[in-house]
């Protein structure tokens, strides 16, 4: 007799809220989910910057970053001016970590194997590394240009690297290449802390020498 009750009451509940209910139509716009197709975005939104004058800017504004990041490229950080001359020493030498084989499979270096590329290759020129910025040490990267001329042998016999300063700027003063040691790549591989630097092959090593310029004496 309950369960009857309760199933009566059930469904005169249901009837209550059936009769109550409304409909209330559609409120706002209803549209189909769609993903908007990326590279329509992009032109649309490159079209707005256009149309603004935006487009523009931004390109002059990125032909100036690069322009700067070539002609003048970030300092080489943690690089220091010699106030204590030193001379040490780096060894190329490294150990192969696996077999190293040819395209017919065989072994060409064991592992183990240590290796010196100086034994194969001769490292004729000297790498001077220098402040651009700073007026002794551009007169001691000419100097030394000087020297190798008297000596007669090529200006190119001399690289000299920049770790700050403007190398297109130089190269076209001093007619040779000037080089940037762009995210201090050599001077961290061969742990140079200060300049000027000298760097030159001596038997089946690197000689580097970093000099404290005479004027600072």
């Amino acid at each position: 007799m309950v369960i009857k009750k309760t199933v009566f009451f059930i469904l005169c509940l249901g009837q209550l809220f059936a009769c109550n209910a409304k409909d209330f139509g559609v409120c706002g716009k209803i549209a189909p989910i769609e993903e908007e197709d990326p590279i329509t975005l992009i032109q649309s939104k490159l079209k707005t910057m256009e149309e603004r004058g935006e487009l523009e800017r931004h390109n002059r504004e990125l032909q100036k970053k690069t322009r700067t990041a070539i002609e003048r490229p970030k300092p080489v950080e943690g690089i220091t001016k010699t106030t204590k001359a030193r001379v040490f020493y780096y060894d190329p030498t490294y150990v192969v970590q696996e077999d190293l084989k040819d395209h017919q499979g065989r072994i060409i270096h064991s592992k183990g194997t240590r290796l010196n590329p100086l034994e194969t290759v001769i490292f004729s020129q000297t790498l001077l590394f220098f402040d651009g910025d700073d007026a002794d040490q551009f007169a001691f990267a000419k100097e030394k240009l000087n020297e190798k001329l008297n000596e007669k042998l090529a200006k190119s016999s001399v690289k000299l690297i920049l770790v700050k300063g403007a190398p297109l700027a130089l190269s076209e003063e001093l007619k040779i290449p000037v080089y940037f040691d762009q995210s201090g790549l050599l001077t961290k591989k061969l742990e140079i802390h200060h300049v000027p630097a000298l760097v030159a092959q001596e038997g089946m090593r690197l000689r580097i020498e970093e000099i404290k310029m005479e004027e600072d004496v």
